[in-house]
């Protein structure tokens, strides 16, 4: 089995466990904050918000365990409150309200299309944003209020986050491998993507967690998981499940892949990457195929020094490269000596 002690090195590199102290108290004190803030703005808003009816849910990769290190920490908790949208109507507003209780000095409060997210910064530079995405409980029905702060488009969209943290979280755990694959792959995603910034140009990371639960191949042996052929074969099947058109050159003109959520409201994950530009679907296939390839070299060379430096064109520098090992040489001396 190839590069298992490597892997296993890297898994324990790149991982995050579990919260830090400074983020659970980030967090928590969000979670004051909203819970004792919230129903004073509403009730100024003539809505009737009880501190008790407030429902803080965990999101995102900190539930299913496959949170990786990475320049911006990334939280997501999300906020229900039980709210009739037909007196509501307009989710921007209600967002405004939860922006407002949660708007101080230390940290930069932003209303995003599908959340409201705290962001925070050390010397200017952001570190952690926890993103507060908010839903609407209406006669048993759960709504995600949509929007932008100013954007003529928004709405209150049918929704299921309980449904979709049971759905992952009945994928994923106990399967140790699958889980590890889905960090190397988000990983991945960091390095080919780390100069974007450009909307919806990066694929979404729970596009790419469904992807792997759905190509996932188990390898394993006497010897333990073979990581190295269970993240090529996952990412060979992610790469085969594109529909792509080429060219009479050969060169590929159209890339397109999708994976629709298992819980309302059912959309395609991946279609405002798709609608944003046709390029980013061709150009997550071609990075997609690159790694593919460097990763089936890994698996056909001999040496592991040689398999782990195709690997770290994958995963990038902090996949250790174990040292090549010494060639001993087996020709002896043969030149003869006259004594006289």
């Amino acid at each position: 089995m190839k590069l298992k002690k490597e892997f296993e090195d890297f898994y324990k590199c790149i991982r995050i466990d579990s919260e830090t102290q400074n983020l659970i108290d980030k967090r928590e004190i969000l979670e004051d904050e909203i819970k004792n803030k919230f129903p004073n703005i509403m009730e100024k808003h003539d809505i009737e918000l009880n501190k008790s009816d407030i429902r803080m849910i965990d999101q995102g990769s900190y539930k299913y365990n496959t949170t990786i290190k990475s320049k911006v920490v990334d939280r997501d908790v999300a906020v229900m409150i039980p709210l009739d949208i037909s007196k509501n109507s307009d989710p921007r507003k209600i967002k405004k309200y939860l922006k407002e209780a949660i708007n101080i000095p230390v940290r930069s409060v932003s209303i995003k299309e599908p959340c409201v997210r705290a962001a925070y910064y050390e010397k200017e530079v952001e570190w952690l944003h926890i993103d507060l995405p908010l839903y609407a409980k209406d006669n048993g029905t759960i709504y995600l209020a949509r929007g932008k702060e100013n954007s003529d488009k928004y709405s209150w969209e049918e929704a299921d986050p309980d449904g979709l943290n049971d759905d992952l979280c009945e994928k994923i755990n106990g399967n140790n491998q699958l889980r590890r694959i889905i960090c190397y792959i988000k990983k991945w995603k960091n390095e080919v993507y780390s100069n974007s910034n450009r909307d919806h140009e990066v694929p979404p990371s729970i596009g790419l967690t469904y992807l792997a639960c759905d190509c996932f191949f188990k390898q394993t042996s006497e010897e333990g998981d073979d990581d190295l052929l269970a993240l090529q074969k996952t990412m060979n099947a992610i790469k085969n499940k594109f529909f792509c058109i080429n060219n009479i050159e050969g060169e590929i003109t159209s890339a397109d892949i999708s994976r629709e959520l298992p819980v309302p409201p059912y959309t395609d994950i991946f279609k405002k990457m798709r609608d944003s530009s046709s390029s980013y679907m061709i150009t997550f296939y071609k990075r997609l195929s690159i790694a593919v390839n460097n990763l089936t070299n890994a698996i056909n060379v001999e040496s592991e020094h040689d398999a782990a430096e195709y690997v770290q064109k994958v995963l990038g520098t902090e996949f250790v490269v174990p040292e090549k090992e010494a060639v001993v040489a087996t020709t002896q001396n043969k030149k003869e000596h006259s004594f006289g």
